[in-house]
């Protein structure tokens, strides 16, 4: 299960001195990678294996004040009305333990992966309530929304990639971002002919182990056309 890494930011900045005053708060800072300037995080699935069934999102909550000599509870809470995901496609700790002389604590929030995913993305929207350790922090960070799919776009460059991979299908590009490194989006612009030449390599070769492993039923696609790397 891959869990995402989290650069933690500081817990009192200059801007924080406006928001603070004398109540212990806390806020939720979601992945920075995802949230500059947001506070949202958009997620895909459709770039990792089929075994890879949940995604760890790591949410960093911040106190807004001072630490303190003993530990202290952060509640948590989903907010139904900005809420489509399903209680079985998530999972949210309803509280995170904020160790003594800590600044922040780290809260997992799972992400499920179902086949619904493949024709529709879902929300997910979490708030901090309030605890007897704090109060409810600034509005603009009391909350982090998640989406996230497992959905398919055909690359607008395919026709660029058509000669190295053939006729696009979904069941072609599925199983490509299967067994390329997660995150490659087979930009044209930025992989060389070596690179994509290699990757038609690994395709071919992972489709062969395929069929191989699955005698008289070799992949095909939606269509139900053979999947070739010819």
């Amino acid at each position: 299960m891959p869990i995402l890494a989290l650069i933690f930011m500081g817990s009192c900045s200059s801007d924080e001195d406006f928001y603070y005053q004398d109540t212990a708060r806390v806020r939720l800072v979601g992945p920075e990678v995802w949230t500059v300037g947001s506070d949202s995080l958009t997620f895909s699935f459709v770039s990792y294996a089929a075994e890879i069934t949940q995604q760890v999102m790591p949410v960093d909550v911040q106190i807004m004040g001072n630490a303190v000599n003993h530990d202290r509870i952060a509640n948590i809470i989903v907010d139904p009305a900005l809420t489509t995901a399903s209680a079985s496609q998530f999972n949210v700790p309803a509280t995170v333990l904020i160790p003594a002389d800590s600044t922040h604590a780290f809260l997992p929030v799972t992400l499920h992966r179902d086949a619904s995913l493949q024709s529709n993305s879902v929300r997910l929207r979490i708030i901090v309530a309030e605890s007897s350790d704090f109060a409810v922090g600034v509005n603009e960070e009391n909350h982090l929304t998640f989406i996230w799919n497992d959905k398919l776009a055909k690359p607008s460059n395919w026709n660029d990639l058509k000669e190295f991979f053939g006729v696009y299908s979904d069941g072609k590009y599925r199983f490509m971002l299967e067994n390329a490194t997660p995150g490659t989006t087979f930009n044209i612009e930025t992989m060389s002919w070596a690179l994509l030449m290699s990757y038609k390599i690994k395709f071919q070769n992972a489709l062969r182990l395929y069929n191989d492993a699955h005698p008289g039923q070799p992949l095909t696609d939606e269509n139900g056309n053979l999947v070739t790397f010819d």
